[in-house]
């Protein structure tokens, strides 16, 4: 275990411990332990944080939000990963939505979107439809 993985465990106990399971400063934490996951290839373990990090922040916005777009964005990558391209394509492709609907077509999460999609095509060998 890495330094930063328990660092950011004893981080996620305390905050749990004080501010509850579906507070933002959890989630916070959980996404910096979800990148420590993915950097080691635990992505398993990463898409588990994500996913905990999308249902504290969909209950805590109505409608779009860009912390939401982002994490979609996160478990779409993880996904993708793994090779679960279906999954992944799905998750990124709500991200993508939503950055639209928030920024409108000319932005910068919106082009990486794009660009993390066609990743996935090009993996299931759909290099045309990318």
């Amino acid at each position: 275990m890495s330094d930063a993985e328990k660092w950011y465990l004893e981080a996620l106990r305390i905050l749990r411990l004080v501010l509850g399971e579906g507070h933002e400063a959890v989630a916070g934490v959980c996404g910096s332990l979800g990148e420590v996951y993915s950097s080691q290839g635990r992505l398993e373990e990463a898409v588990r944080m994500y996913k905990l990090v999308l249902r504290v922040f969909r209950s805590a916005s109505e409608g779009d939000s860009a912390m939401v777009a982002a994490g979609l964005c996160e478990l779409g990558t993880a996904l993708y990963r793994q090779g679960l391209y279906d999954r992944a394509m799905k998750k990124l492709e709500e991200g993508y939505e939503m950055f639209r609907r928030l920024h409108g077509d000319d932005h910068e999460h919106v082009a990486r979107l794009l660009n993390s999609m066609s990743l996935v095509l090009q993996a299931q060998g759909r290099v045309a439809e990318s």
